[in-house]
């Protein structure tokens, strides 16, 4: 049997992020995950992120996953946000971006922007409905075809999100689009999680990516 690939979050102290909740989920289903965040006692918004050691970090790591709203938080966060996925790209684990709303909604262009600007780096991008709603009217796009057109302008490998009444996940992928009923899961999230446990063992093309999408 094999062993399940190990995952990295970058998260906040109190682990109220889409990352860390990720994470503690990948735990419970015998992933081996890590959370990276300030040290007890430092600031969150100022911590020294330069003391990181993200090569040691990532050196048996398949996932580094960050959460979108973790850039509005600070200089620190948004630099060790930056640079986790620069050291990912470098070391060969993959990245993972969770987009959802943040607060102020006013902040949500911005923090797009910055996810764009990202999107080279980026193997699986994650969208919350929430997140969905606003991107689709900021970007003047079609929502029933959303997450496919988000694929193809930005040639991210995997794109996918859950349907409005939480149902069912879509992932669009350059081989193809599909829904999957997720309803037996908790939320979208504990998906996330099985699908990314799954994801580098389930085997190549579409029906790998299908296989892992499918987990029970």
């Amino acid at each position: 049997m094999k062993s399940p690939p190990r995952l990295i979050s970058l998260g906040e102290p109190n682990e109220s992020d889409l990352a860390s909740t990720l994470a503690s989920i990948a735990i419970a289903m015998d992933v081996p995950s890590t959370i990276v965040t300030s040290s007890p006692g430092e600031s969150f918004e100022s911590f020294d992120h330069g003391v990181i050691d993200w090569k040691e970090l990532m050196e048996t790591a398949h996932w580094m996953v960050n959460d979108s709203s973790l850039v509005n938080l600070g200089q620190s966060p948004a630099m060790a946000w930056s640079a986790s996925m620069t050291f990912a790209e470098l070391e060969g684990c993959r990245n993972v971006m969770l987009v959802d709303m943040v607060d102020p909604p006013e902040l949500m262009p911005k923090t797009w922007g910055l996810v764009i600007g990202k999107m080279r780096q980026i193997h699986v991008l994650f969208f919350t409905n929430e997140a969905i709603e606003f991107v689709t009217a900021l970007e003047r796009m079609d929502k029933e075809n959303f997450l496919s057109e988000v694929r193809e302008k930005t040639m991210v490998p995997i794109v996918c999100g859950i349907t409005e009444e939480g149902r069912a996940a879509s992932v669009s992928h350059a081989m193809g689009g599909f829904d999957v009923d997720i309803r037996s899961h908790r939320d979208g999230l504990v998906w996330l999680a099985g699908f990314l446990k799954s994801l580098p063992y389930s085997g190549t093309g579409i029906g790998g990516i299908r296989e892992a999408a499918s987990w029970q």
